[in-house]
């Protein structure tokens, strides 16, 4: 499996787009190469393919053809560090090349062939954006994801003004120079798919598809009514450069309004999907001790029993704290919560993560457990028995008066899809109840009754527990009222 076959298999489902995205970034870069040769062939060489500018239009010279060019090859070297070194240098050398003929106008009119024609500022200002953002991008990103928003808007406004037969007050920029700069935008843009603005438009959802579908139209309506009325019909030929820039400004204000509300519905769902979950938690969750609750359960069930991708089955345990209600009148209710809500902690060092425990009632919990075979199972039930035993030293070790011990009988019956799951749980109840029947703080497996052994299977292993002084649970519960009453007269 390639790199990239791994990436679309791990990727959720928001996340396609952005990887379709960046897949097309090298054939951003080779359109680029295309459309800026094209140009220098027919306007320097004079090759005519199929389109050349017509009478005095602009024409793509060497240099800005050097510049795109060592651009679009710059995406061709990012396979290692040291082709990523070489992209640095190539970047610096074609924003060098735009400066020297642009800015500094070193190269002067009457030069050779090779040399002749100046760079238009428009032309200029984009290159400057583009190699400024790919080298600020590791440092200033958000500020090099502006750039390629920027120079999107003059390559924009260099087609309105072609589509509208408009001269632009930047100057022009030929046909071929504004595909190549275009595309070579588009393969910068690949880089920045993190920027948070535009991260709506990669959305896989309505919001995601509806805010395409607004800037498509916002974009290509007025570029469209302007090649039917000046190129098609022929219907004026206005040329004042004013009206391609308000025009541009028309365009983006959709774009960016596109943008913006496609932003603000994203918050907004986000928000709304935060809610769903806590309402759902909140009603499949018991808010004391974290466990599911019965409608929790209820949803869980049908998924349960329908799993058939491994070769493991269910069990359906039942356990109850024994003597709960001595805790609750002997150390008070509070501690009596800190003993349920010990119980997942305690359970979850020993329970696999797809595997489910709920809070059925009380101090009763239920829990759904995988298997593959039955003396594991035994011994993971044992495991998890011993571990609730472990909570009056897990309480202690938090400072907390604790109970001198917490047992728990437990019955559990294996799942079969011919009985269902109310009927599994319900044998899983009677296995309980023979628990506690036959003297509590032990295991009973519900075939076990029916073979008549479940009397004879105490538990297998005894709890060790930590020593404590020899006191009755009246008089630490005395003691504990007076530590009390103290604290509360020194405040």
């Amino acid at each position: 499996m390639t790199e990239t076959d791994y990436l679309y298999t791990r990727a959720e489902a928001p996340d396609l787009h952005v990887l379709n995205f960046k897949a097309t970034r090298l054939w951003f870069a080779a359109l680029a190469l295309v459309f800026v040769n094209y140009g220098l062939l027919t306007n320097v060489l004079g090759w005519t393919f199929y389109w050349q500018p017509a009478g005095d239009s602009a024409a793509t010279t060497v240099v800005t053809a050097l510049s795109i060019s060592i651009g679009a090859i710059v995406f061709f070297l990012r396979q290692n560090s040291l082709q990523i070194q070489l992209g640095y240098i190539l970047t610096f050398l074609a924003l060098g090349l735009a400066i020297s003929t642009r800015a500094l106008e070193l190269f002067p009119d009457n030069a050779g062939w090779a040399l002749q024609g100046k760079m238009g500022w428009n032309t200029f200002t984009v290159i400057l954006l583009l190699s400024l953002a790919g080298l600020l991008r590791r440092r200033y990103y958000n500020v090099a994801a502006v750039g390629i928003l920027v120079s999107m808007m003059f390559i924009f406004n260099a087609i309105i003004g072609q589509s509208f037969g408009l001269r632009l007050i930047s100057g022009e920029m030929s046909f071929a120079t504004t595909g190549a700069l275009l595309f070579l935008t588009l393969a910068t843009a690949t880089l920045f798919t993190g920027f948070k603005p535009t991260r709506v438009f990669f959305l896989n959802s309505e919001i995601g598809q509806a805010t395409r579908s607004l800037a498509f139209v916002s974009m290509v309506a007025p570029l469209a009514c302007g090649l039917l009325l000046h190129n098609v019909l022929l219907h004026t030929d206005q040329k004042l450069p004013i009206e391609a820039h308000l025009i541009s400004i028309i365009i983006w204000a959709g774009l960016l309004n596109a943008m913006r509300a496609g932003n603000r519905l994203e918050k907004a769902d986000a928000l709304r999907r935060a809610a769903e979950e806590r309402l759902e938690r909140i009603a499949t969750h018991d808010p004391l001790t974290g466990c599911l609750n019965r409608a929790g359960l209820e949803q869980a069930q049908y998924r349960t029993p329908a799993d058939t991708e491994t070769d493991e089955s269910w069990a359906i345990g039942v356990f109850d704290l024994d003597h709960f209600k001595r805790i609750n009148d002997t150390y008070g209710h509070r501690i009596g919560d800190r003993v349920l809500q010990e119980v997942r902690p305690a359970l979850s060092r020993v329970m696999r993560p797809d595997e489910r425990i709920t809070r059925w009632g009380g101090e009763e919990f239920v829990l759904c457990l995988r298997y593959s075979d039955l003396k594991v199972l035994e011994m993971r039930v044992e495991e998890m028995r011993l571990a609730l035993a472990s909570i009056p030293e897990r309480l202690e070790t938090a400072g907390k008066l604790t109970p001198r011990s917490v047992t728990a009988s437990v019955g559990v019956c294996l799942y079969e899809a011919s009985h269902g799951f109310a009927e599994t749980l319900a044998k899983a109840d009677d296995a309980l109840f023979t628990a506690k029947k036959t003297g509590r703080d032990r295991v009973v497996f519900f075939n076990d009754i029916a073979r008549g052994t479940a009397a004879s299977r105490p538990c297998q292993h005894t709890p060790n527990l930590p020593q404590k002084p020899a006191t009755s649970e009246m008089q630490q519960r005395d003691i504990w009222l007076t530590d009390m009453r103290i604290a509360s007269h020194r405040d």
